[in-house]
């Protein structure tokens, strides 16, 4: 995102909160700003987990043989 438009979109965000009267929102808001927002759903943090598990009891295949697979596997994606 170039640098204008990051202040374009935090100025648009500004005067949209200093509108809200929503309290419940501007809690939320609130409750943002003084925590680290974690925006995974449980079951994206779950399967995040079991991959670090898989990883740490199976090791991890290096990405050149996984493209060598998915080229063999799939070649019709590969010759377009």
């Amino acid at each position: 995102m170039e640098a204008q438009q990051l202040q374009t979109d935090k100025i648009n965000i500004i005067n949209w909160i200093n509108q809200l009267q929503d309290n419940s929102l501007i809690e939320q808001i609130k409750s943002m700003m003084v925590s680290d927002v974690c925006l995974l759903s449980n079951e994206q943090k779950n399967a995040i987990d079991e991959a670090l598990k898989s990883i740490e009891k199976e090791g991890i295949t290096p990405h050149n043989s996984v493209m060598e697979e998915t080229k063999k596997r799939f070649p019709h994606l590969y010759n377009r």
